[in-house]
């Protein structure tokens, strides 16, 4: 046993030091913090993806050359605007951030006494979303933060009765479905005139599934900076009409008495974010797929050694650039469920997170877009050492 810990500790520091940065101090190790491999991906709870080095480039600049908020902010949006071939767009403090500005500034517009008013809109005012209920989501309450109700329907039928006078938006998640398809949600909302927003946070990668959904006819569409973008991990992009993102700025920060006065972005965000997309539009994701089914095929194939169990690697046409492993084993031989190969993994040396259980579906899936090299080895191993553990 201790020998093959031994072997893993040598395999973990062996990994984490190759064309690894050298830092002056180890803040992690001061504060106590346990190191981990993380064979989930880029999660917000595990700080996102790592930052492109002309992201951090831009953001050391921003934090030694100060520059005028609003003028900064507005000009970085024209730019990633033009990049993305969309109307106008702006930085937010996450993809929740562009969700409850968005909101806010389909309810309000830039009428000051709304402005003022929120998240408690006066009697008569749009203050109602419209969504299916098969969207609802961990994140719909970010629709509900500045006042808004929520209204949900199931059928055409249901959707067209829904709209009124007090209906101040439409909203869709890229991806889930529901009874009326994405193309016919969109096309209802033009008949009758009301806006559209679009959460399509974790769509990137691939950078086309960004460019994709500007051009599908959404009115708003927002996405996380941190994850697939690589950029800021706090920040957001919010991108379409010019009129309604105006207005959802006019909700945020720096406006004193805005209901978003704390969603606040810093200058090393803006820039950041604006490098990142610029970047992420002409960096190779054809390689990184390659690389990372390389990855997830040698997991595979070592843990399908064992007898009973089963690695598959699949590859989600809406996960886009992210194969995983998928696994499977005869618990009646191996007798550890999911749920507590799950907590072995975390709770192991070295520790290793993998998908939460119930957003995989209820099955047990990690990746490879976020591993260092050589750690794939260490979950190839560790997985097969508990298993075995298990007989």
């Amino acid at each position: 046993m201790s020998d093959r810990r031994s072997f893993l500790q040598y395999m973990l520091i062996g990994a984490s030091t190759v064309g690894a940065p050298t830092f002056a101090r180890d803040y992690h190790k001061e504060l106590g913090q346990k190191p981990f491999i993380n064979a989930i991906g880029a999660y917000s709870s595990l700080g996102g993806e790592e930052m492109w080095p002309e992201v951090i480039e831009a953001m050391d600049y921003a934090a030694h050359n100060k520059a005028d908020m609003e003028e900064l902010h507005d000009a970085v949006g024209r730019r990633i605007a033009e990049l993305v071939g969309s109307e106008y767009a702006c930085v937010t403090a996450g993809a929740t951030s562009a969700i409850m500005l968005a909101t806010a500034g389909c309810m309000s517009g830039l009428d000051p006494e709304l402005l003022h008013a929120l998240p408690h809109p006066p009697e008569g005012a749009k203050d109602e979303v419209i969504l299916q209920t098969s969207h609802q989501y961990l994140y719909d309450r970010a629709l509900r933060t500045p006042g808004a109700k929520l209204i949900f329907v199931d059928s055409e039928e249901d959707l067209r009765a829904a709209i009124g006078p007090k209906t101040a938006m439409m909203f869709y998640v890229r991806k889930m479905k529901g009874q009326i398809s994405l193309e016919r949600w969109i096309e209802i909302a033009k008949e009758l005139n009301v806006p559209t927003l679009c959460d399509a946070a974790t769509t990137v990668p691939p950078i086309q599934a960004l460019l994709d959904t500007v051009q599908l006819g959404f009115d708003l569409c927002c996405f996380s900076g941190g994850k697939g973008l690589r950029g800021p991990y706090s920040a957001g992009l919010l991108l379409g009409r010019k009129d309604l993102i105006m207005a959802a700025k006019a909700n945020g920060s720096p406006n004193h008495a805005a209901f978003g006065r704390s969603m606040k972005v810093a200058p090393e965000e803006y820039l950041g974010m604006m490098v990142a997309v610029e970047v992420a539009l002409q960096h190779d994701e054809e390689a990184d797929l390659v690389h990372y089914k390389k990855l997830t095929n040698y997991m595979a194939a070592s843990i399908n050694e064992l007898d009973g169990v089963t690695a598959e690697v699949v590859i989600d046409p809406e996960q886009g650039y992210e194969p995983f492993v998928k696994l499977e084993w005869d618990e009646n031989k191996y007798k550890i469920n999911k749920e507590d190969l799950k907590l072995a993994l975390r709770n192991g040396d070295p520790c290793i997170e993998i998908r939460a259980i119930f957003l995989a579906f209820g099955e047990f899936h990690f990746t490879a877009n976020m591993l260092k090299a050589g750690e794939e080895i260490i979950v190839a191993n560790r997985v097969k050492a508990i298993l075995l553990e298990n007989l």
